[in-house]
């Protein structure tokens, strides 16, 4: 008897199936494999054993007495292997779609983490992964091609495929410059166009104007624009590194900023704030979410809470 090691896997279940069905020619059938490949095993594992193992009469492979003794042991490897097969199967995690969000800068912080520690706890899925992408012009129809899954940003969309939540307003603006700036000694509006600005990409008033930067034009001092910031990591390094303010409405955009090492936050006067904001309506935050055909909404709906939450939290 030559080796047992020398018996491939897939050798036992084409000697389990002959076993079953007495016929080369329906095991090939049944494994998909060819009649000969089928004929070679069986003669290998008669080379290891030393035994013809099958006898055809009547156009039929009958079992010798050895292979009955053998079948038991070999259809027990089959199970166990069969067995382990499934366990792993069954282990493996698919991980649902990556989530896409579509925000502006000033709503990025934290967004990804708050929606996948919501996943978590509603037990959506504990590996659900979650990514933010910047708010364009190409948003809207990102959202409606199903490239993203929902949009926050500070425009209403008008497109009949999408739900445009108003969700919440912010009233009120922060002066954000470095600690040692000038501007501290006297921090009025008058003095503050004054200095350049750095302003983020996204800007939550029409076509980008700055109330400041109209209140400069109209005091015949336009305001130069020192950085147009793609983010706030990039507006912090432009603020320390200048002379150059920042104004920022929304509490969370804030408090990073204030947390950075050589920054100053200081909420604006509510009169001046006031006075800024004439002619403009309030910042607005929006969330876009994508419809179906019949009106609902398709992203789940603790996803659109989680949202909404979040949006609401960060101006706390």
């Amino acid at each position: 008897m030559k080796k047992l090691a020398s018996i491939h896997l897939s050798t036992i279940e084409i000697f389990c199936q002959l076993y079953l069905k007495n016929s080369t020619k329906d095991v090939a059938t049944s494994l998909s494999l060819s009649q000969p490949k089928v004929s070679r095993a069986l003669n290998g594992l008669r080379d290891v054993f030393g035994d013809p193992l099958f006898i055809r009469k009547n156009n039929k492979l009958v079992p010798t007495e050895f292979t009955h003794t053998l079948y038991d042991a070999f259809a027990e490897i089959m199970d166990c292997a069969n067995s382990i097969e499934t366990d792993a199967i069954n282990s493996v995690v698919v991980p649902d779609p990556r989530i896409v969000i579509s925000t502006v800068p000033q709503l990025e912080l934290g967004l990804a983490q708050q929606v996948i520690e919501e996943a978590e706890h509603s037990s959506v899925n504990p590996h659900l992964a979650i990514s933010t992408l910047a708010w364009s012009e190409r948003s809207e129809q990102q959202l409606v091609d199903g490239e993203i899954d929902a949009v926050i940003c500070f425009k209403p969309s008008t497109r009949k495929e999408l739900l445009s939540k108003s969700v919440i307003q912010h009233r009120g603006g922060h002066l954000i410059a470095r600690a040692e700036h000038p501007i501290w000694s006297s921090p009025s509006i008058d003095k503050m166009i004054d200095y350049p600005m750095v302003k983020l990409v996204t800007m939550p008033f029409p076509a980008n104007k700055s109330p400041i930067g109209v209140y400069a034009k109209a005091q015949g001092k336009p305001m130069q624009i020192y950085a147009t910031a793609p983010d706030l990591g990039s507006a912090a390094s432009s603020l320390l590194n200048s002379d150059a303010l920042m104004i920022v409405g929304v509490q969370g955009a804030v408090d990073f900023l204030s947390s950075i090492n050589g920054l100053r936050a200081r909420r604006m006067d509510y009169a001046e704030d006031k006075y800024l904001l004439e002619g403009f309506s309030y910042p607005t935050v929006y969330l876009w979410l994508k419809r179906s055909l019949d009106g609902k909404v398709i992203v789940p709906l603790w996803l659109q809470q989680t949202l909404e939450s979040y949006i609401v939290n960060a101006h706390k």
